[in-house]
């Protein structure tokens, strides 16, 4: 076998709680190429060394997740530097033009005052991943080349995108809703998907 794989599995994601925070969808397993970052660290890693068929309880720290919260990437602004007359805590903003640019939620909302935070809502979290492998292949040149796998709805592909780990979604401009599933909607390019899985920005 290669040294990259096409993986799928199911996955479903808790924290340490044990409160359900995503969960692949039914008989859709996600799908992603390794080696490309396209989920987060510590679940490839685990995932790589798995065989088909196999299922484990994996736990991934925050080094190897979503990293830790860090202060200085939340900053007050102004609502007239956003690009909406309305805001409410928990929408979602692209800090900049580029399609890689951080993607900001709203935590607070004074008068015309908007607190944004950059973490990515699972910083700083132990996310606990009940993971069943249901295939493992070779990538063909043409996903290694393309950079990701080609599937029905692969980890970045088909709608997913939201916390499993798709690092290269595009974010929105506009306030998005709840950020959704381990590689399903509304992920943050940045990794930080909207969700929980594993994207790895």
């Amino acid at each position: 076998m290669s040294t990259q794989q096409v993986i799928s599995f199911n996955y479903t994601l808790r924290n340490k709680a044990g409160e359900v925070l995503d969960q692949s969808p039914e008989g859709r397993p996600l799908e992603f190429l390794s080696g490309v970052g396209q989920i987060i660290e510590g679940l490839e890693e685990r995932l790589v060394g798995m065989e088909s068929g196999q299922k484990e309880e994996v736990i991934v720290r925050p080094e190897k997740g979503y990293g830790f919260r860090d202060e200085a990437q939340i900053d007050v602004v102004n609502i007239a530097q956003l690009p909406v007359d309305q805001v409410k805590v928990g929408d979602y903003f692209q800090a900049g033009q580029d399609r890689h640019s951080p993607i900001v939620r709203v935590v607070k909302v004074e008068g015309d005052n908007i607190t944004l935070d950059a973490n990515h809502p699972l910083a700083g979290e132990d996310l606990v991943f009940d993971v069943d492998v249901v295939g493992k292949r070779e990538a063909t040149e043409e996903e290694l080349s393309h950079g990701h796998a080609h599937g029905a709805g692969g980890c970045c592909g088909g709608g997913g995108g939201g916390g499993c780990g798709c690092s290269g979604e595009e974010a929105p401009a506009e306030p998005a809703a709840e950020e959704g599933g381990c590689c399903g909607g509304g992920e943050q390019s940045q990794g930080q998907s909207g969700g929980g899985c594993g994207c790895s920005h």
